[in-house]
């Protein structure tokens, strides 16, 4: 284990401790809300000094972080204690119930932004990474749209709807929008020959279709049943299968898979690229799957099962990224713009993560990991490359933002709620309700906690009994 990338992991988590209560306590100051404490971790004090009415302290263990207002809030104090009295000036119940909302929501959004600034920041110092790598196909599945309009492993494209094609990820017209065709020139065995693809219509789902009002909205927010699969457009650049990164937590590396091994068969199956692996792992048709790999020279096989990610059942592996890649610097508002379209896509991927978790669509038991799986992420990631390590803590930074929103008791999001019930009824929560939703908010914490701690230790057992030497 390297100290140094302990300490970045350290480092990491403070910042983003200190960024979301640092967003509670300016908007406490903001609306004239006393602050009695604001700490860094949790446990015995290691370092304090008070400034003015606020106590400012470290803590001894630093997975955690709190900001307490004056006369508390249900994240630290019961309803009980809390309207034993008048609310005074400068207690957090003086302050009226929109600016609680604000100062509740100050903490996540500066976990959303701290997220943004990252990614902004990453884009403007080290620029976009584009492949420079030839256009040349990788495994065509017969049945896609590419494998049915003639195309082969090892076409090299050249045009697409006449315009160069440098690379696949850069080429907009190789994807064109629903209903719409692109044509396309490649070379095969030095000759030179055209293809025309037409993508299908967007499958859509049953609330889309139905002509209720309510249900095509909550279908266009991405809620609801889940739409028929679209046909696979089949287009992948030829890319070896040899596993960039097995991901913690997941059934590859909970089996033994590791960094750089080669994927040799699936089922028996020979793997020729990494397109083809990617088309046996998601259409296989039982669990768990005989996987064969190659280290150091030597031929291992694997059992592994696979889990529902929300999209198709995965193992939990990504590509060898490109050994060359062109480098374009940016200007500052087109970092800040991919900043935002990253952050945005991201925390929407997370949402309907969230959302099939709780309808039943992926299982809360092979997606839910504790500080310990989080941590070792981040370790692994610092291992590896300093801008992947950055971008690890601005997903992380999403995910808080998010988890603190939702509308469970003792978190924010659950705070906000009575705060906007308040403002409805005009006057507050009864005490006794306030005493059953924050003790139904323990109760999910604690069972949510404690999965995500069994998680965290099963899959640390199982990836040293499957270590493979």
């Amino acid at each position: 284990m390297n100290i140094v990338h302990v300490i970045e992991v350290v480092l990491a988590f403070g910042f983003m401790i200190f960024i979301h209560e640092g967003g509670h306590f300016v908007a406490c100051r903001l609306f004239g809300v006393d602050v009695d404490e604001f700490a860094l971790g949790f446990g015995n004090i290691l370092v304090s000094r008070k400034w003015g009415k606020t106590l400012y302290s470290i803590r001894a263990f630093p997975l955690g972080g709190f900001c307490k207002p004056k006369g508390g809030d249900l994240s630290g104090s019961s309803a009980e204690e809390m309207y034993a009295k008048a609310p005074e000036p400068g207690e957090f119940l003086y302050a009226s119930w929109w600016k609680r909302v604000v100062i509740f929501l100050a903490g996540p959004g500066m976990n959303f932004i701290s997220a943004l600034f990252l990614v902004a920041l990453l884009t403007l110092l080290i620029g976009e990474k584009v492949p420079v790598e030839k256009p040349i196909l990788g495994f065509v599945p017969p049945e896609s749209v590419a494998g049915q309009a003639g195309l082969q492993k090892g076409d090299h494209l050249l045009t697409a709807n006449g315009k160069a094609v440098t690379n696949l990820e850069t080429a907009d017209d190789l994807f064109p929008d629903y209903g719409k065709s692109v044509t396309l020139s490649y070379e095969r065995n030095g000759k030179t020959a055209t293809a025309s693809m037409t993508r299908p219509a967007k499958p859509q789902t049953d609330w889309a279709l139905s002509g209720n009002f309510f249900l095509k909205l909550l279908a266009g927010m991405g809620l609801g049943p889940d739409a028929p699969a679209e046909q696979d457009w089949g287009i992948s650049d030829l890319a070896p299968a040899i596993v960039g990164t097995a991901a913690l937590g997941n059934p590859a590396r909970d089996a033994g898979i590791q960094d750089n091994d080669e994927v040799v068969s699936i089922n028996g199956q020979k793997v020729g690229d990494w397109a083809q692996l990617a088309y046996l792992l998601r259409n296989a048709k039982t669990d768990p799957l005989q996987i064969e790999i190659r280290r150091d020279n030597q031929i291992h096989t694997v059992s592994v099962s696979r889990i529902y990610n929300g999209s198709y059942k995965a193992i939990g592996v990504m590509r060898v990224m490109p050994a060359e890649e062109e480098v374009k610097k940016v200007s500052v508002f087109t970092a800040v713009g991919d900043a935002f379209n990253f952050s945005t896509s991201k925390t929407g991927e997370m949402l309907n993560g969230i959302w099939k978790m709780i309808t039943g669509k992926i299982s809360f038991k092979d997606n839910i990991g504790g500080p310990v799986t989080i941590m070792r992420m981040m370790y692994h990631q610092a291992a590896q490359k300093l801008e992947d390590f950055i971008m690890l803590v601005a997903v992380i930074s999403l995910m808080l933002f998010i988890m603190n929103l939702l509308p469970i008791p003792v978190v924010d999001g659950g705070q906000i709620v009575l705060c906007v019930v308040e403002g409805v009824k005009r006057h507050p929560v009864s005490v006794k309700l306030q005493l059953a939703y924050q003790q139904v908010g323990f109760f999910l914490i604690i069972a949510l906690m404690a999965l995500a701690v069994f998680n965290d230790f099963k899959n640390l057992f199982l990836e040293v009994h499957n270590h493979i030497h």
